[in-house]
C-alpha cells in the first residue's frame, strides 16, 4: 500500500487542486445549498465536478489543505513516485 503525501510545510496528507482556464466536456455537476438562517437565505459551497468525458486546463496549482501553502511541485513529485512504484 501507498503512503499518503505529506506536506512539506506542516506534515498534512490533504491537498486541494485548483484549475485555471478550464474546459470541461460532458461533465456531471454536483452543487449543494444549506439554509443560513441568520443570512435568511440558502448558501452554497459551490460546484463539484463529479465526472467529465475531458478536462483541458491553461494550469493549476496544489494547496495545502492544513496550512493553504503552495504544495504544487511536492504533489507533482508524489504523482511521479506514485506511478514508478505501479
Amino acid at each position: 500500500m501507498a503512503e499518503p503525501f505529506k506536506c512539506p510545510a506542516c506534515g498534512s496528507n490533504d491537498y486541494t487542486i485548483v484549475l485555471t482556464g478550464c474546459n470541461v466536456s460532458g461533465a456531471t455537476l454536483q452543487e449543494s445549498f444549506a439554509w443560513n438562517a441568520e443570512a435568511g437565505e440558502y448558501a452554497s459551497a459551490g460546484t463539484v465536478i463529479l465526472d467529465s468525458e475531458s478536462v483541458e486546463n491553461d494550469g493549476g496549482q496544489a494547496i495545502c489543505g492544513g496550512c493553504e501553502a503552495d504544495v504544487s511541485d511536492a504533489v507533482a513529485a508524489y504523482e511521479t513516485a506514485q506511478g514508478a512504484c505501479e
